[in-house]
Parts: C-alpha cells; sequence; structure tokens
C-alpha cells in the first residue's frame, strides 16, 4: 500500500536521522570529556611547577630573612615572621622543623613541639631538594610543599608551607562551564549536520524504498530518479533495470492463465489435463475493428490495436484480472473468485468493465488529437465454471481457458453497440452474484419479454466505498474515488466536487480526473464547475487538471475560455489549454498555434507544432528545424520534445527512414537535418537537450544511432537519462528479435 510505503519511509527517515544525531551527541560528548580530561591534567601539571617555583622562592626568603633567627633559636622572631608570611592570599599555613622533624615554629597553635609521623614527611626530612604533595587542610585542598633550610651549606632543618589550589579549581571550573557551553552549542550544530547529512543520504534512500515498495505491490513500471553519481545513482540505476526485467516478466505472466494454476499451493504439485474454477469473465472487443483494418494502413492499424491493449491490459491488471487471450480487435480477461479477496470478484470485474469505458473515451481524446479515426469498445461480462489446461498438440500448445462461460461473454458484448451507448452488457448468471454490488438496467424495452440481458450501470452502495476509503491505500483510494466517476450520477459528482473543495483532502487530483464520465456525458454542472476551477483556483496544478478534463468534451464553446488562459503566467496551465485547442475548430486556429511557437516551456511549444502539423501546416518541419538550430539551449530542447510529441500521429512518423512504410522512399532533406541536429544534441553539456534528443530519437526510430546511445551511455550520469536509454536500446532489440521477448 502506498500509505505503508509513505509511513515506512518516515518511520526509516526518522530512526535514520535519530540514529545519527545521537551518534553526533555521543562523539561531540566524548572530544569534549577527552578535551576536559586532557587540559584539566595540563592545569594540574601547570599548577604544581607553579607551585614548586612558589616554594622554592619561599624557602629562599624564609632562609634569607629568618635564617640569624633559626640559627640563635629566636623562635619569638620567627613566629612573627612567618605570620607576616601568611598574609599572603595564596598561603593556607607555614612551619618550620628541625633536622629532627620538631616543629619549632608555626602559624597554627597546638603544634610547637609536635612530630609529623607519616611516611611522607618523615622522607622529606632527609631530601636535599623540594618535596611537593597534594593535601587537605581543613577540608580544603592545597599544594603541602617542604622545602630544606640551607645556610652556609648546613642544614639547619625544613619549612613546611601549604599554598591554596582554589584558583587551580577555578580554572577547571571555568574550563568546565566553558566546554559544556560550548558542548552544547556543538551538540546543536551537530545535530543540524546530522539532519542534513541524513537529508541528503535518506532522499535517495528513500526513493528506492518507495520503489521497492511499489514493486512489492506490483507496480513493475516504478522508477527511482535519483540525480547523482555516485553509489546511490548505482544502486538505483541497478534497481531500475531490475524493475523493467520484472516489467516484462509480469507482463508476460500476467497474460497467461497458468498463473491461476501456479497461484494455487494445493495444486502446484500435481498433474492433471484440466482444472475447473469459478470466475468471472469479461470481454472487450472493438467495434468493427476489420472495417477499421480495412480504411487505414496495416502500421496504423497495428499501432491503435497494441495501444488499446496496452492500456485496457493494464486496467483489468489493476482490478486483480488475468488476460487469458488476445485477438482480432478483442481480449478476454478472467476473474478468479478467492474467499481472501479484499475486494469480491464481481465487483473488482464490474470496475474494470466500467474504466475501460472511460479510458475508450480517453483513448479517442488522444486519437482526436492527433488526427486518427476513433474507435468504440463493445464489454461483455459473465459468471460461471471455467476450465484451465493446455489447449493444442504436442508440438504447439497454449495453456488457456475454455468453457461455455467464455463464448456467453463474447455474445453478451455483441449486444453492446451505439444504440445503448455501449454499456457493458451481462447476463443473469453474472447478475445474480454482483447484484449486492453493482447496479443494472434492463436491455429489452419490451416489458413482456423475459429478461436475460442487463446494462451495467454503476455502484450499489456508495456509503461502503466511503468506508473503505478511510483505509484505502493510495492506489486504492484512486480506484474508490474513480469509481464515484464512472457511475455518472449526481451522488457522484457532490462527492467529487465536496473532496475538490476539501483543501486537506489527500485525493483532490484524483477527484478532478474522476470528472472524466460527466465531461465526456456533456454533464452542464460538472461544466460549470470545471470552468471555475480552470479560471479562479489559485494552485496552477488544480487548474491545468481542469483544462485537461474540460478538454475532453471537444466543445467549441469553451474556445474563448482556452484561449484566454494562454496568457497564464503558469507554463502548464498555458500548454493544457493549448492542447485543448487541438481537436477544435475556430477561427484563427493557425495563427494562434503560430504566436504560441515563441514560448520557451517545451510542452507549449510542442502542443503549438503539433497543432500546426494537423492544420497541415507546411512550415511546421521548417519551424521545427529552426528550433533545432536556435542559440537558445531551452528552444532546442522544445523543439526536440516536439519531435517525440509529433511522433505520436503516423503520418509524422511516415517522414522518417524508421518507419517509412515505402522501401527505396527518399528522405526528405529537412528530416535528415532534424536527425543530424538531434545526433549533435546527444552531445551536448546541458541535461535537458541530451534528455529531449534522446526522447526524440526513441520516438522517431532511428536505430542506426544505437552507437551513439551506447557512447552516450559510457560518460551519461543522470539518471532519467540513463533509464530513458535502456527502455530505447530494450524496445528496439525486442522489434529486432521478435518471439524472443
Amino acid at each position: 500500500m502506498a500509505i505503508d510505503s509513505a509511513a515506512h519511509a518516515r518511520t526509516f527517515s526518522i530512526g535514520f536521522r535519530q540514529k545519527i544525531a545521537v551518534t553526533f551527541t555521543l562523539l561531540i560528548t566524548f572530544i569534549m570529556m577527552v578535551s576536559v580530561y586532557l587540559v584539566t591534567l595540563q592545569i594540574k601539571k601547570t599548577s604544581l611547577q607553579r607551585a614548586e617555583q612558589t616554594g622554592r622562592m619561599f624557602g629562599r626568603m624564609i632562609a634569607l630573612s629568618m635564617g640569624e633567627d633559626i640559627v640563635r633559636g629566636n623562635f619569638q622572631g620567627i613566629d612573627y615572621a612567618l605570620k607576616e608570611f601568611t598574609r599572603h592570599d595564596k598561603v593556607e599555613y607555614c612551619l618550620i622543623l628541625d633536622n629532627l622533624g620538631r616543629i619549632i615554629s608555626s602559624t597554627k597553635t597546638g603544634l610547637h613541639g609536635k612530630y609529623f609521623t607519616d611516611g611522607w614527611s618523615r622522607s622529606a626530612l632527609f631530601t636535599s631538594t623540594l618535596a611537593i604533595r597534594r593535601a587537605a587542610d581543613n577540608l580544603r585542598p592545597v599544594y603541602d610543599i617542604s622545602v630544606p633550610i640551607i645556610i652556609g651549606g648546613k642544614r639547619h632543618g625544613s619549612i613546611r608551607a601549604g599554598f591554596t589550589i582554589d584558583e587551580e579549581y577555578e580554572s577547571i571550573r571555568s574550563l568546565l562551564i566553558y566546554n559544556l557551553t560550548l558542548g552544547i552549542i556543538l551538540i546543536i550544530i551537530g545535530v543540524l549536520i546530522a539532519y542534513g547529512i541524513s537529508a541528503t543520504l535518506l532522499a535517495p534512500l528513500n526513493a528506492i524504498l518507495q520503489s521497492i515498495e511499489s514493486i512489492s505491490r506490483g507496480d513493475y513500471k516504478q522508477k527511482a530518479l535519483i540525480k547523482s553519481s555516485d553509489e546511490f545513482g548505482a544502486l538505483a540505476l541497478s534497481f531500475n533495470r531490475l524493475s523493467s526485467i520484472l516489467n516484462n516478466r509480469e507482463t508476460t505472466s500476467n497474460y497467461i492463465t497458468k498463473k491461476i494454476l501456479d497461484s494455487d499451493p494445493e495444486l502446484a504439485d500435481k498433474h492433471f489435463s484440466g482444472k475447473t474454477f469459478d470466475a468471472m469473465v469479461l470481454h472487450l472487443e472493438l467495434n468493427r475493428f476489420n472495417l477499421f483494418i480495412e480504411r487505414n494502413s496495416p502500421s496504423e492499424a497495428v499501432d491503435t490495436l497494441n495501444a488499446f491493449f496496452e492500456e485496457t491490459a493494464e486496467i483489468v491488471a489493476e482490478a486483480g484480472g488475468i488476460i487469458d487471450r488476445f485477438g482480432d480487435g478483442f481480449m478476454t480477461a478472467i476473474f478468479p473468485v478467492g474467499k481472501s479477496d479484499p475486494w469480491p470478484a464481481p465487483l473488482r470485474t464490474g470496475f474494470a468493465a466500467l474504466s475501460a469505458r472511460n479510458n475508450i473515451n480517453l483513448f479517442n481524446y488522444r486519437q482526436a488529437q492527433l488526427g486518427l479515426e476513433e474507435v468504440f469498445l463493445k464489454t461483455g461480462i459473465t459468471s460461471g465454471k471455467v476450465i484451465i489446461g493446455h489447449i493444442g498438440s504436442r508440438k504447439r500448445s497454449d495453456f488457456s481457458a475454455i468453457g461455455s462461460c467464455i463464448a456467453a461473454a463474447q455474445a453478451n458484448a455483441r449486444l453492446s453497440d451505439r444504440n445503448n451507448g455501449f454499456m457493458p452488457v451481462t447476463d443473469t448468471a453474472f447478475v445474480s452474484v454482483a447484484r449486492d454490488y453493482l447496479l443494472f438496467k434492463s436491455l429489452s424495452t419490451d416489458l413482456d419479454e423475459e429478461e436475460s440481458n442487463y446494462l451495467l450501470t454503476g455502484f450499489v452502495n456508495f456509503s461502503y466505498f466511503r468506508e473503505r476509503l478511510q483505509s484505502a491505500s493510495a492506489h486504492g483510494s484512486y480506484a474508490i474515488v474513480s469509481a464515484f466517476g464512472l457511475t455518472e450520477t449526481p451522488e457522484g459528482l457532490e462527492f467529487l466536487k465536496s473532496a475538490i473543495d476539501n483543501e486537506n483532502c489527500e485525493y483532490r487530483n484524483d477527484a478532478v480526473r474522476a470528472m472524466a464520465p460527466f465531461v465526456f456525458r456533456q454533464n452542464p454542472e460538472a461544466r460549470k464547475y470545471l470552468g471555475e476551477l480552470a479560471q479562479k483556483h489559485p494552485d496552477p496544478q488544480m487548474q491545468s487538471l481542469a483544462i485537461s478534463m474540460l478538454a475532453l468534451s471537444r466543445d467549441t464553446e469553451l474556445t474563448p475560455l482556452f484561449l484566454e488562459l494562454l496568457d497564464h503566467k503558469n507554463d502548464r496551465v498555458r500548454a493544457n489549454a493549448l492542447e485543448a485547442c487541438i481537436p477544435i475548430d475556430f477561427a484563427g486556429k493557425r495563427e494562434v498555434f503560430k504566436k504560441m511557437m515563441a514560448d520557451t516551456a517545451p510542452r507549449v511549444c510542442a502542443n503549438a507544432l503539433l497543432g500546426l502539423w494537423l492544420a497541415d501546416d507546411q512550415q511546421t518541419l521548417a519551424c521545427l528545424y529552426s528550433l533545432l538550430k536556435s542559440d537558445d539551449s531551452r528552444m532546442r530542447a522544445s523543439s526536440a520534445y516536439a519531435i517525440s510529441f509529433l511522433a505520436k500521429a503516423r503520418k509524422f512518423r511516415r517522414l522518417f527512414p524508421a518507419y517509412s512504410e515505402k522501401t527505396g522512399l527518399m528522405v526528405l532533406p529537412v528530416v535528415e537535418n532534424i536527425l543530424k541536429r538531434l545526433k549533435l544534441m546527444l552531445e551536448s553539456s546541458e541535461d535537458s537537450e541530451r534528455l529531449q534528443s534522446l526522447r526524440a530519437i526513441g520516438s522517431i526510430g532511428g536505430t542506426e544511432y544505437r552507437e551513439q546511445i551506447d557512447k552516450l551511455l559510457e560518460n551519461e550520469t543522470e539518471p532519467e537519462i540513463i533509464n530513458l536509454a535502456h527502455t530505447i536500446i530494450q524496445d528496439w532489440d525486442r522489434l529486432l528479435r521478435p518471439g524472443k521477448d
């Protein structure tokens, strides 16, 4: 689920950032502690050296000033002198000991005549140099110093003095406060740096993680776009290649019914020729496709058919169906009945049928944009027993489905025609199992006739959808919101409008897209609402979406609105407004497109060129070539994008050698020049030029440029360009080796 994926990525990000922040905090704390420890040792060492120097100087001063009194034993003078010395702030006490260790004078009362008996004091009596230690005096730390008194080369005792170390402690205290303040500042900076670094690291990781989550849900089209040339870029590139491989494999496996058998663990190890199971059968068929083939070229017919299959098969797969077979303008899908399915098989089948019907309208709109013939879809649905097994001979067989319900679905599709709006047609078998989820209308207008076929018109219970919407994934919510539009009911329209008007709604954009069925039915309320969105909404994205939906009506009455929006400051709004003008006939149409060719936005320029091409403007190719020669990089990229866009029209693609339907046809000089310019753009230093020229070459064929694309891949670092190049090469390889895909 997409929501679960986002939550997972967010949890991963927070946890990773916390780990980096904690790591930075611990590292800074460790550095500060080591710093405090080393500096404290240095302060202690410096203080000790200072105390030693002071002690020597102090002992020398006492020996010089009181030497005569000490020799004569004038203790009264000595006591007076010692008291004067202890007036210094740094001196806590001072004592004079004789050679036997007896205290003969002291600044502390009650010590005269006593001896020091501890080991350090006894050893200090016999040393000829200064002795120093850390001690405590009245619970206050001091440096205890013993300095020998040597007068005339003879030892007359020693001086014991205590120097306060408050200054050292004050230095250490100041250091701790300074380090603590600096440490807090560094920790805050470190946390900010950690979050910045983690954001840089996690952006590509989360992109890959979300892509992996999408693949786990079966969306193998997901690509990780990481714009870096480091290990993350290499990882994303490898992931995207894996995604392409899985997509090809899934596409193949999703189109064969054998997947039903393989997914059943009870049947995995059993051997049999056939298996029966309950399923819904959906048959989709293009109306009078044989006549379409006669009216169009073989390439046009194949392109149209493949485009229809591609889009419709994806709709079926998204709804949980499995393609059983493709045929001459038709495809058959099977929806197996499973007890553990989150959505019932009849509901999924009905949703796929209505979605396919809406999509054919979108398909026809694009056909009209490209000046191509439109097609119509006939849909039949039934329910029953389906037999699967190997059908054919030993030399060639297919694992396929057979049964009466396959033929019944085909027969129901034949009843879907223009008279009933090409609505999906079902029979009694399907209605009996789907009446709790879907709405049906009688196909026959004769009340006396026994009814055996029905039209599928919508869904039964909107409150059920609203309830499921609260806990649905991002993909599931899109399907549910689409269901409100597929019903084409006032209730569904009101729900979509309320969702769009709610600024906190997560699926506002999906709700705008879901209004497409109302626009196709020319619903006036929906058109009015979308028109107000296109003109007045403050968000350009919502405006552009509303324009795209309004364009589906192809109504000339909307032309003034589209022309007005061509002056909008947002290029996406201008591009969509100009695109909406393409299938509409109005006065001055060609002049409008010529004017918009000067726009620097690639999509706007591409739509203008497409409009001119479809209007049979003879200067379109010359305009394309002049833009490719422009000194402005943006204009060159715009023209290359326009070529890839124009290439969707077969009339344009036929001009290029790779898609020419006649052998030996002379290539126009302007076309040769366009190809040369595209080749030069592959070597451009601008990412946009390389990307758009590569996209154009992929659209118009040009397999002779395989060598240039291989050379591009050797030095390319932009992930999007690398992914596109690999996709183009894979498509070319598939076309060159049919049957080995």
